[in-house]
């Protein structure tokens, strides 16, 4: 059962790679993840992200010095922070509002992260919201929209202007 464990991890592996955009060192690899916790790139101007196999950027950061999970999400508005990391990244549970999602309107909190930092790029002051169900944090549009973001083959540039 090992065995065939193993072969078949190994064979998903290859097989994936057959995608024509897929790249050799691409950082959400099923190896890759076993060798580096950071799929994050860091580039002169910022930062780049390589898609893993659904498509979604995703990477490591820091809340308050608290290790994040986070995917960026173009269609979120706000920066969402599940409620667990914002506990213990001491964030201040604000007013209570209604946030609109694919899952439909769910009870969330304003809040604000002092100190949000995705590879090179720190950010203060962000406005965000707490949500109960979230298992990663949503990079939303109050961050990007400060940054040139550009997407080509597999991969996802946020870059000062």
């Amino acid at each position: 059962a090992v065995s065939f464990a193993v072969i078949f991890a190994i064979a998903d592996n290859l097989l994936s790679r057959q995608a024509s955009s897929y790249s050799i060192t691409h950082p959400n690899d099923f190896v890759q993840r076993l060798l580096s916790d950071d799929p994050i790139e860091i580039t002169p101007k910022g930062i780049s992200i390589s898609a893993d196999r659904s498509g979604h950027y995703s990477g490591v950061g820091m809340i308050n010095n608290q290790k994040m999970a986070f995917m960026i999400d173009t269609g979120a508005t706000f920066v969402a922070v599940p409620k667990d990391l914002a506990e213990r990244a001491g964030l201040r549970f604000g007013a209570q509002v209604v946030s609109q999602t694919a899952a439909g309107n769910v009870l969330a909190f304003r809040t604000t992260i002092p100190t949000l930092q995705m590879g090179s790029i720190t950010l203060t002051n962000t406005h965000a919201v707490i949500h109960e169900k979230l298992e990663v944090v949503l990079i939303g549009m109050t961050v990007l929209k400060n940054f040139k973001v550009t997407q080509f083959d597999g991969k996802m540039a946020i870059e000062a202007p």
